[in-house]
């Protein structure tokens, strides 16, 4: 079982590497086009507003309360499922677009809730017109991300993994083929206050014809799955009832998610709009900083999590909770394996990874504090993997009332500690530095949530032989800080003789920083025995050439 696991997260990574490096390729090009700071914020917020659904509606309804209905529907019903599935699809495709032209009537009101007190004086009108066309033209997305979602979810509950990780990469391809035609059409190398319509046309729609590709691509492996989608109308008689019960309660984890992503995204966008002079850190650097941290959480958490959730969803309908615990254990121990040296390599060389992503034309020169919004983002980045998978853990018991409340005490802790932080303890001149500390806000939260979410999972889950994760995550700590430590020792040397800059030498930078903290963090482990390094580096160098022909 759990080779097949590690199998299909294989083949989900594979393609989630390649979508996440076009990914930054994009953010790279939108970067030089319009900057990462004012300019780059108002778009970054409206293209943020229906991405942040897609990704709050996959770990949600979609995501959470379905996989486990469509695989017992396959598994128990006399069709295969196949009813139930075509009256899901059909539910969810109806309510998706009542949904989406809900949002784009209700664009004006939405635009506003994002836009800080900065952005409210009249000499800013251009500012919050740019806004307000972006936001209508990137609300679209949101039936398209969840069609997408929706369709997906129905593949992996057939056991066909890859699909949903590969298709991204057709999105990214659309969208930095419009960012290349805007850096060639409109005022290359400029950085004006705002955007015309035709730039603001060009970008927004590119973006949303991006995500419509990416819900095309899967359409045929739907069908080669096995399943032909007919629309089905009616609910009665599905079982439904029980899912759209469960998703009251995922409903109001996504609306708790909302009002923090709110309040996180103005208090983002007022360190752009500042009137502090200098590097700023406002929406483009925390919203780059955190696709920066969930890079090895879509390689590696997502794709372990997806791949082991149908399988403790069986396991929870069998009541055999122990072996529950030992799966959820297992994929949070391999997991943890490079989610730690990966935060630890983002602390250590935060400043080399801002510059290699977003340091190109309009974005050249503002990267620093980009790079503490990093450092302080990665800190968090541990508990939120295990986060994740505590979660999945209550959704494999159709559990979704529990995680609900959770979100409440995470959401108000991020809320609290952001809202304390950037209007409290910020002045005006240091306003520049609200993403910093939102960065800060987001790991505090994420570590009070793990701590509350052990102790409420342990009166479902029992503590058994095999399900620890303590001991194995501190020494991952050790190695990993040991491995970045004398690795940035090294690089500190190496700069202090150099003078290295720009995106290239942030390249040199990092490969030395590779070179010297991979092989350390490996033999560290090996001294203090932890089996999931050892035994990912075997699963990865058995792979090698050499190894293979020996083998």
């Amino acid at each position: 079982m759990a080779d097949r696991t590690l199998r299909s997260a294989a083949v989900m990574a594979a393609g989630t590497v390649l979508s996440r490096l076009l990914g930054f390729v994009r953010i790279a090009l939108l970067a030089a086009a319009i900057g990462t700071a004012l300019r780059g914020d108002i778009f970054t917020a409206a293209n943020t507003i229906p991405n942040s659904l897609y990704i709050l509606l996959a770990g949600g309804i979609f995501n959470t309360v379905l996989v486990p209905q469509l695989v017992r529907a396959i598994k128990n019903h006399d069709d295969g499922g196949r009813d139930f599935t075509n009256r899901l699809l059909t539910f969810g495709f109806i309510i998706l677009a009542f949904v989406t032209v809900l949002c784009v009537l209700l664009s004006p009101l939405i635009a506003e809730l994002y836009l800080p007190k900065e952005l409210q004086d009249p000499s800013r009108a251009a500012e919050r017109s740019a806004m307000l066309m972006f936001v209508r033209l990137c609300l679209p997305q949101i039936f398209f991300y969840g069609a997408f979602v929706l369709v997906g979810q129905v593949l992996n509950a057939r056991r066909r993994f890859g699909p949903m990780m590969w298709a991204p990469i057709a999105n990214n391809i659309v969208a930095c083929a419009s960012i290349v035609v805007f850096l060639f059409v409109y005022r290359v190398g400029a950085n004006p206050a705002t955007f015309t319509n035709h730039e603001e046309l060009l970008l927004g729609l590119g973006h949303t014809l991006g995500i419509a590709v990416q819900l095309l691509v899967l359409l045929p492996y739907l069908k080669a799955s096995g399943h032909t989608y007919v629309p089905k109308f009616g609910l009665r008689g599905t079982g439904l009832g029980k899912t759209a019960k469960q998703g009251l309660w995922t409903l109001l984890f996504v609306a708790v998610n909302q009002v923090t992503l709110v309040v996180v995204t103005k208090l983002a966008i007022a360190g752009s709009a500042s009137d502090g002079g200098g590097s700023k850190a406002g929406l483009v650097a925390y919203s780059t900083a955190m696709l920066i941290i969930l890079v090895p959480h879509g390689i590696v958490t997502v794709s372990l999590a997806t791949a082991a959730l149908p399988q403790m969803s069986s396991l929870a309908a069998e009541g055999d909770v122990t072996e529950v615990a030992r799966l959820s254990a297992r994929s949070i121990r391999q997991t943890l394996a490079i989610v730690v040296p990966s935060a630890a390599a983002m602390v250590a060389f935060a400043h080399p990874i801002t510059t290699l992503i977003s340091g190109y034309g309009a974005g050249a020169g503002n990267t620093r504090l980009m790079a503490y919004t990093l450092m302080t983002l990665a800190l968090g980045i541990v508990p939120f993997t295990v986060q994740y998978f505590q979660l999945r853990t209550f959704y494999a018991f159709e559990d979704t009332r529990t995680p609900f409340f959770l979100q409440c005490v995470i959401a108000a802790t991020n809320i609290a500690a952001a809202t304390i932080g950037v209007r409290v303890l910020l002045d005006e001149e240091h306003l520049r530095y609200s993403g910093v500390v939102l960065g800060g806000a987001y790991s505090i939260s994420y570590l009070v949530a793990v701590l509350m979410s052990r102790r409420v999972l342990a009166r479902r889950v029992p503590r058994v032989a095999g399900a620890g994760v303590g001991l194995p995550l501190l020494a991952m700590v050790i190695a990993a800080v040991v491995g970045a430590g004398i690795a940035r020792a090294i690089l500190s040397v190496v700069e202090s003789a150099t003078d290295w800059s720009g995106p290239v030498g942030a390249v040199a930078q990092l490969a030395i920083a590779g070179i010297v903290m991979l092989p350390v963090y490996v033999a560290v482990a090996r001294v203090l025995r932890i089996h999931e390094v050892t035994d990912v580096v075997s699963a990865v160098t058995s792979k090698l050439p050499g190894r293979s022909r020996r083998g």
